[in-house]
C-alpha cells in the first residue's frame, strides 16, 4: 500500500531542503536554531549589545575613533549612553534581519543593500564587518552556552557571513 503523497513534497525532498542553504545563505535548521536563540537574546538587547560592544572595542581598540561616543577609556564605554543607544539600534537590526529576514530573503536583501549604503559613507569594508560579526558571535554563543550546539555555531556563522558578504 503506498502513502498518500503530501503538499510539501516527498519525505525525501523534506530532508535534503531543510539541510541546504536558501538564498539566505541558512539552512531551515539553522533557521530554526537561529531564531530559537535570538528569541532569548532579545529579552535584554540593551545589556547584551552593550556587552557586545565593549568586548568589540577592547577587542579592537582602533575602532573607537570611528565613534561619537569614543571619548573616555574601554572602561567608560560600558556606561556610555551614546554607546548604549548604538548598541540597541545594531541588535534591534539584527534581531530584524533574523525574526523576518530569514523568512523574507527579498526583505533580507533590501534590509542589507540599506545597511551597506548607510555604512559605505563611513567607508566601513567587508573586514570591519566581519570583525564585528565575529565578536558578536562569539559572545551570543558563551551568553547562549547551555543551549549551544553545533548547528547554532553554524547558523550563527552563516548569518554573520551573509551580513559581511553584502560589503563585497
Amino acid at each position: 500500500m503506498s502513502r498518500p503523497s503530501s503538499l510539501g513534497g516527498s519525505d525525501e525532498e523534506e530532508q535534503t531542503n531543510y539541510h541546504t542553504p536558501d538564498e539566505t545563505g541558512l539552512t531551515k535548521s539553522q533557521k530554526v536554531a537561529l531564531i530559537a536563540a535570538w528569541s532569548i537574546v532579545k529579552k535584554d538587547l540593551v545589556t547584551h549589545g552593550r556587552n557586545i560592544f565593549v568586548m568589540f572595542f577592547e577587542e579592537y581598540p582602533q575602532y573607537l575613533d570611528y565613534f561619537d561616543f569614543s571619548t573616555g577609556s574601554v572602561a567608560e564605554l560600558g556606561e556610555n549612553r551614546s554607546l548604549h543607544a548604538h548598541a540597541l539600534n545594531v541588535m534591534n537590526f539584527i534581531g530584524t534581519l533574523i525574526d523576518y529576514g530569514l523568512n523574507d530573503p527579498a526583505l533580507l536583501k533590501c534590509s542589507l543593500s540599506k545597511l551597506v549604503r548607510n555604512h559605505r559613507k563611513r567607508n566601513v569594508t567587508k573586514e570591519d564587518v566581519g570583525a564585528v560579526g565575529g565578536v558578536i558571535m562569539r559572545y551570543c554563543l558563551k551568553a547562549l552556552e547551555q543551549h549551544r550546539t553545533k548547528t547554532l555555531e553554524e547558523a550563527f556563522g552563516a548569518f554573520l557571513g551573509t551580513v559581511a558578504a553584502a560589503f563585497e
